[in-house]
């Protein structure tokens, strides 16, 4: 048997991450995992490939942006002050998104956005009819209610009470979205953030439209804007580390979106029925088990650039979500079946009906094959983001040496992501053997254990005077 030449090594690994002449600050490395795209990827101007995420498209800023908004709500005051209050005695242990996911689900922070309006029949909730645990959904039953008779929202623009309650992982993330989601790094795996943006920002707008009737009245309060001096105001440059970060956070950004594209796409060919689902499982694998991580993982580094300089630690963050980055080792090991499956299904994935914004996935096998590169190009960028970051970005020893922490964890990832490749192309190897075999004299294949060692050897066989080389 003969090895295959497109697999990802160890040493390609460590080349492409020391490689720093590439143009741009950390530009992705195509990684070996199966055959690379054909070069002649077209380049429209507005090229599904290349969208940039905005800030808004960020759960962790829109939940930040929504807490500000609430702030100026006559009478919430105790609800901030109770978030404050979670955030300050969970301390690692949540998050701006989960604090205000638990404040959304206690429903009377709700009514206090409605009361503010000063309808003429302020909503209550008698304590006495409800035990602890359904109040916050009595109190969230009328809210809807209010928006939907008093205020005349359309209803297709008003969440269901399930949708915040239920056990149903995409009406738990409507809400989240609803209200500029309230969700955790470290909520139970029962739950998950799988649901397209176009869902929950639908939910989102049922709590921003309150929030507008009560700007439109006049009622929000109206808080002094902090004075600045005019040299503060002006664009100062950024230090090396600033920018390091910055990409960081950009890029990452951008990535769960591609992911988030990926899903949208994937939904869209398995509810369609283009493909078959054994296909479409060969193709996309676990990729919403890699999304929902992804959204976490982002939440905290939005939640770890909110920090002051001195206080941000990166290689601390990676280290913490080493083991979590598994998820990434049976999508990666699956590429080169995945190339298969694609160019397999080629016509049928190009003539699915897909939304607008997606056609642009199945321009060529070349786009559609390049999105499903980006998990595996965004694992090489962690260990050279890194890697700058420690050499270049002034910091404190301890920092340092938590850099070379985070980037030993980072590493370790990709090779095991190459581990899981090779084991993989040996499960290939051994299922091929078995087909190409016909008769095993009496030896059952299944009782041989694990293939170790698979590809192509020469062995020097001594056979009286000479030796004979044999492949």
């Amino acid at each position: 048997m003969t090895s295959q030449s497109n697999r990802f090594t160890s040493s390609s690994a460590t080349s492409n991450l020391s490689n720093g002449d590439q143009a741009g600050l950390f530009p992705p490395p195509v990684p070996q995992t199966f055959s690379p795209p054909p070069s002649e990827i077209p380049q429209p101007t507005q090229n599904i490939m290349n969208r940039r995420a905005g800030t808004d498209s960020s759960l962790y800023q829109i939940c930040i942006n929504l807490k500000k908004r609430l702030a100026d709500v006559p009478g919430f005051n105790e609800h901030i002050a109770e978030m404050d209050e979670e955030e300050a005695l969970e301390g690692d242990f949540i998050d701006p998104v989960t604090s205000m996911w638990n404040c959304l689900r206690r429903g009377f922070p709700l009514m206090t956005v409605y009361n503010a309006l000063r309808p003429k029949k302020p909503l209550e909730v008698d304590h006495s009819r409800y035990g602890e645990s359904k109040i916050g959904k009595a109190a969230t039953f009328q809210f809807l209610q209010a928006c939907l008779g008093d205020l005349n929202f359309p209803s297709n623009e008003v969440f269901l009470i399930t949708d915040l309650y239920g056990e149903d992982t995409t009406g738990f993330v409507k809400v989240r979205l609803t209200y500029l989601q309230g969700w955790c790094c470290l909520v139970p795996k029962t739950f998950n953030l799988l649901v397209f943006k176009t869902n929950y920002v639908q939910v989102t707008k049922c709590v921003n439209r309150v929030l507008d009737v009560l700007k439109s009245r006049g009622i929000l309060l109206k808080r002094a804007k902090p004075s600045t001096d005019t040299d503060q105001n002006e664009p100062q440059a950024l230090t090396h580390r600033q920018k390091i970060v910055e990409e960081f956070v950009k890029t990452e950004r951008d990535y769960v979106q591609h992911l988030e594209t990926l899903q949208q796409f994937k939904n869209e060919v398995e509810e369609s029925g283009a493909i078959a689902g054994d296909a479409a499982h060969d193709i996309f694998l676990n990729l919403n088990a890699l999304l929902d991580f992804q959204r976490r993982f982002l939440i905290r580094i939005e939640q770890q650039n909110s920090l002051a300089e001195s206080q941000q630690d990166w290689g601390k963050l990676l280290h913490y979500y080493k083991e979590s980055f598994r998820v990434y080792e049976p999508f990666i090991a699956n590429q080169n079946r995945c190339q298969e499956t694609v160019e397999k299904q080629w016509d049928k994935l190009r003539h699915a009906p897909l939304l607008p914004e997606l056609k642009g996935l199945v321009e060529t096998p070349a786009t559609l094959l390049g999105f499903l590169l980006k998990p595996f190009q965004r694992l090489t960028k962690y260990p050279m983001l890194l890697r700058e970051l420690r050499d270049k970005g002034g910091l404190d020893d301890q920092r340092r040496k938590n850099l070379d922490d985070g980037i030993a964890a980072a590493e370790s990832i990709l090779y095991r992501a190459n581990d899981a490749i090779h084991k993989e192309l040996r499960i290939s190897a051994v299922a091929d053997l078995q087909h190409r075999v016909e008769d095993w004299k009496g030896h059952k294949i299944d009782h041989f254990g694990e293939l170790l060692l698979y590809g192509s050897y020469t062995v020097l066989k001594g056979e009286g005077q000479k030796e004979v080389e044999r492949e």
